[in-house]
């Protein structure tokens, strides 16, 4: 498998839909009752939290500052390049105790930050000072009964999940990576392998445990604070901490996956994006093809100075089905790698290179820039090529690690939902992209340069489109309206239930509705 692609990109599925051709709506202007707190303290005193907040919280929580040895473990981020400024970690025992920090912050206008799994690749994370509540230790996952949901605490991650539920031959829609924890991956809306069958993860929640602002916690789904039920799933980070996830629960429809992985050098790109879009469609990818993802970028064991193509497929079921719908693929002569197998789900994510050991679940200081496709426009992927490919000469050492990567998951599922139904606004684009690189020191700005050219040749290509981003894959530059929606209603309602459940807008860290 080493000869095959490295998906350094977290398969974000931790990295998707592009809007209607309508004329762009100017953004709002900030109502004027998201306020910061004027007397916000600009340092923290460890020493003081642990005595006021000590007492509150149960004796399985710890609270502890950057002198603990602990503190680089609790505060380490999947993308380092962008990180907040965090004075105290209060380390949760108990789903109780994130309440009782929430309050306790909030009534000492102290800022915080819910902690998961640390993945994503947003900026805007590094503007907070302030606490950061780990919730790592709460990883339980329990089968409910009659087998129709789980209920899944917030530290909870994919490869931890899938273990539970394998044992009783069930499976759930999660990301892609093994690595990425549930929580902020669904609040998202959250792509992945059994996207095509059952919806978004998001579309999967049957009902979330939130902790608002204040530090109340209430009951989230269809019938109670069924309107912010709406808005957690798509936009969920501007609004609660989820402590608690009721999701819904399948049984594993066949017993193994079938993968198929290619390499093929830059002659042959034409061909293998003519061949995918014949295989999607727009948005037609079969439903038990759970993935096809791809990526362009330099293998050392085949070239150090010429990009190479490389792609993974996915398929929930035999060999001899996927294969037939592979036959496209296997029609371009001349791959330099061609392997195939049948295997369980938790070693797919090994032949895939997505489980929790590999390259694409480690830590760097990443820059990257993102987009949304519906198709493949084979001139631009001929531009995106060759401008990487001198961007590889100009900066090798950016290159060894830079990657234009592809993600393409059957949509059918999402598709088949109402997109009014909930926050989450990219139904209708199917295939998100990006450029991502781990940054040598500096060469900060020469990575960004790189990504936003590339963001740009991707966006250029469909020029009756507007930009979009998914929100689990936008960089923190982008404007509210592509992350959030086109559509004047969409936004209008967000605010609305900011102002409803989040009035001081203490949750505007990760890729804010209102921002500062």
């Amino acid at each position: 498998m080493n000869t095959v692609l490295r998906l350094l990109g977290c398969s974000f599925a931790l990295f998707l839909t592009i809007a209607s051709g309508s004329p762009i709506v100017p953004q709002a202007p900030v109502p004027r009752y998201f306020r910061r707190d004027p007397s916000t303290p600009a340092t923290i005193s460890v020493t003081q939290v642990q005595k006021d907040l000590g007492q509150l919280i149960s004796n399985s929580s710890l609270i502890f500052g950057p002198s603990s040895d602990d503190y680089s473990e609790a505060t380490d981020r999947w993308n380092y390049y962008s990180k907040p400024d965090i004075q105290a970690v209060v380390e949760v025992g108990q789903e109780s105790d994130i309440a009782k920090v929430v309050k306790y912050c909030s009534e000492n206008s102290i800022e915080f930050l819910a902690y998961s799994r640390g993945h994503g690749m947003t900026t805007t994370i590094a503007r907070m000072t302030g606490i950061e509540i780990n919730m790592q230790k709460l990883t339980k996952v329990t089968v409910q009964p009659g087998k129709k949901t789980a209920v899944l605490q917030s530290g909870a991650y994919a490869d931890q999940i899938l273990s539970t539920l394998g044992e009783i031959g069930y499976t759930a829609v999660l990301g892609a990576n093994g690595c990425v924890g549930f929580g902020g991956l669904s609040l998202g809306g959250g792509y992945g392998r059994l996207q095509g069958q059952y919806g978004l993860v998001s579309d999967n929640i049957v009902s979330l445990n939130v902790v608002l602002a204040d530090g109340t916690t209430v009951t989230v789904n269809d019938k109670s604070h069924s309107d912010l039920f709406w808005a957690m799933k798509g936009a969920g980070h501007n609004f609660g901490i989820v402590t608690a996830f009721e999701i819904k629960i399948y049984p594993q429809s066949s017993p193994t996956w079938h993968y198929h992985n290619y390499v093929w050098r830059q002659d042959k790109l034409e061909a293998v994006f003519k061949a995918l879009n014949k295989l999607q469609g727009v948005g037609q990818l079969p439903a038990k093809m759970g993935a096809s993802l791809g990526q362009i970028s330099i293998n050392s064991s085949i070239s150090t100075t010429e990009p190479v193509i490389s792609w993974t497929f996915a398929y929930d079921g035999p060999g001899k089905e996927a294969e037939k719908l592979l036959a496209g693929m296997n029609a371009i002569l001349g791959a330099i790698v061609s392997e195939q197998g049948d295997v369980a789900y938790p070693q797919l994510l090994v032949a895939q290179e997505t489980d929790s050991a590999s390259a694409s679940c480690a830590s760097n200081p990443y820059i990257g820039a993102s987009a949304n496709l519906q198709v493949y426009n084979i001139t631009t992927e001929r531009l995106l090529y060759n401008h990487f490919n001198a961007s590889v000469a100009l900066e090798p050492e950016i290159g060894a690690n830079a990657r234009l990567y592809y993600e393409g998951f059957s949509t059918l599922g999402s598709q088949a939902i109402d997109p009014a139904s909930s926050a989450y606004p990219h139904r209708d684009q199917y295939l998100p992209v990006y450029f991502i690189t781990g940054v040598p020191p500096g060469k900060e700005d020469a990575a960004t340069k790189w990504a936003h050219e590339s963001r740009d040749l991707w966006n250029q290509g469909q020029p009756h489109r507007r930009p979009t981003t998914y929100v689990n894959f936008a960089a923190g530059d982008e404007s509210v309206e592509s992350i959030y929606g086109y559509e004047p209603w969409r936004l209008q309602k967000l605010r609305g239930l900011k102002a409803k459940y989040d009035p001081n807008n203490r949750f505007r860290w990760y890729n804010p509705i209102i921002q500062d």
